[in-house]
């Protein structure tokens, strides 16, 4: 009778080690573990329960606009981006990559160069919006009232009015006029001026 219930305890705490080991197993083993955008390491279960995706009316966005010249950042909080409800990881960057194909006229002159994803914990994702002074090259020859005005590269600035006729280049360059023609630089431009203001 002694030597059975020896064994039975023997048993019973022999099950109770497999049964906690296996625990241990499933919570420790590395396969269980996910990298954050951070860095950290999370147990999935954990992860799980801090899904950012899919983006749902809980989501919040917080989007830095950084400019570089000034090397400053401002930080706007957004409670929803109606676009993005439902949407996975990649449905996020594709979103990212449309607005940055269509950008408005606004952000476009303000030097918006890059929209990125830079975060997602806890249902809070990090955009950021990379403001640059676009550096405009060359100049365009363009037709205004018959004549060749020449615009610096941004196309909205005038560089020097001109007395040459439109009526007087080369039927094809008339075209290319009217719809701006690029010269490279002040090579470029000095013997388009040669070669047509006599």
């Amino acid at each position: 009778m002694k030597r059975s219930m020896i064994f039975a305890i023997i048993a019973l705490t022999i099950g109770i080690i497999a049964v906690f080991s296996v625990y241990l197993y499933d919570f420790f083993y590395p396969d269980k573990y996910v990298k954050l955008e951070n860095g950290e390491y999370v147990n999935i279960a954990v992860a799980n329960n801090a899904s950012t995706f899919p983006i749902t009316t809980q989501t919040r966005f917080e989007i830095e606009h950084f400019y570089v010249e000034e090397k400053r950042t401002l930080v706007e909080q957004v409670n929803d981006i109606p676009v993005l409800l439902g949407c996975d990881k990649a449905g996020v960057e594709r979103y990212l990559d449309e607005y940055m194909k269509h950008l408005s006229a606004e952000e476009r002159e303000e030097g918006l160069s890059d929209f990125q994803l830079v975060s997602y914990n806890e249902n809070v994702i990090r955009f950021r919006k990379i403001y640059s002074v676009p550096e405009y090259e060359g100049y365009y020859a363009k037709s205004f009232n018959g004549y060749i005005v020449i615009m610096n590269g941004d196309e909205k600035t005038v560089y020097d009015y001109t007395q040459i006729s439109v009526h007087l280049l080369p039927k094809e360059l008339q075209e290319e006029v009217r719809e701006g023609y690029y010269l490279e630089d002040e090579t470029a431009l000095y013997n388009f001026l040669e070669t047509y203001s006599s």
